[in-house]
């Protein structure tokens, strides 16, 4: 199958985010954050070939200063749908967002299930496990 990756408006999220992300809530109405409407919040997807939005991830300019490295994007909502995880399709959508900003290092608080993902992708772990609640375990990761 192919697959086109764009940038993407955070209405268009919702559903994929709600499926993986957030089924604790009530409806795709609040599977919106905050910072999807600031400036310099970019939100990118991969859609299949009927147009359907199989993963996302959103980039946002949050700096923080991690083992004396600056970094200034962090990385939000990533999900894939859970019919293709596995094939790739998250890594590049990844690899696509991550190209809109070039010289960057980036940050984000990886789900313990998707650290193997983030890894492959060349990010680093740099926490010991920490809890965010509702969600689980997690951990600090850069690239």
């Amino acid at each position: 199958m192919n697959y086109s990756f764009q940038e993407e408006s955070a209405m268009d999220l919702r559903s994929l985010r709600f499926l993986v992300l957030w089924p604790h809530k009530s409806s795709i109405d609040e599977c919106l954050l905050d910072a999807d409407f600031q400036i310099g919040t970019k939100h990118f997807s991969a859609r299949d070939e009927n147009n359907e939005v199989v993963a996302c991830c959103t980039m946002m300019h949050e700096a923080r200063t991690i083992d004396a490295m600056l970094c200034n994007t962090r990385l939000r909502a990533m999900a894939t749908h859970p019919s293709i995880r596995g094939a790739g399709v998250g890594k590049k959508l990844l690899s696509y967002a991550i190209s809109n900003y070039q010289g960057e290092n980036f940050w984000c608080d990886a789900r313990e299930i998707a650290v193997p993902f983030y890894l492959s992708c060349g990010w680093q772990v740099k926490s010991e496990p920490y809890q965010i609640q509702i969600i689980g375990t997690h951990y600090l990761m850069i690239k």
